[in-house]
C-alpha cells in the first residue's frame, strides 16, 4: 500500500473562507512616552460578529469624538496571570 505525499494528494475543493476573525475597527490604547509623544500600549479589536462590539463600533462611527464619553465610563483592572494557591481547589 502506497501513501500519497502532500504534493500528490488531491486537495478538496476550495471552500469560502470565513472572515469572522477580522475586526472592523479598533480601540487603540496609548500611554505618554518620556519623549513627550505617545506610545501604543495595545488595541482592542471590535468585530461585527459580536453584537456588543458591533453596537459600540457603530456608536463610535457616528461620532468619533464619543471616545471621550467612552473613556469616562471605562474601568481598567489589572489581573495577574501568575498562579495563586489560594484560589486552587480544596481537595484535601
Amino acid at each position: 500500500m502506497a501513501f500519497a505525499s502532500a504534493q500528490t494528494a488531491q486537495t478538496p475543493a476550495a471552500s469560502p473562507s470565513s472572515e469572522n476573525w477580522k475586526a472592523q475597527g479598533f480601540l487603540n490604547l496609548y500611554l505618554p512616552a518620556r519623549n513627550g509623544q505617545r506610545r501604543k500600549l495595545g488595541a482592542i479589536p471590535l468585530k461585527d460578529s459580536k453584537v456588543n462590539e458591533k453596537q459600540l463600533r457603530a456608536w463610535l462611527e457616528e461620532d468619533p469624538s464619543r471616545v471621550t464619553q467612552l473613556l469616562a465610563k471605562l474601568e481598567v483592572e489589572y489581573q495577574s496571570a501568575a498562579s495563586n494557591d489560594e484560589h486552587a481547589f480544596a481537595l484535601d
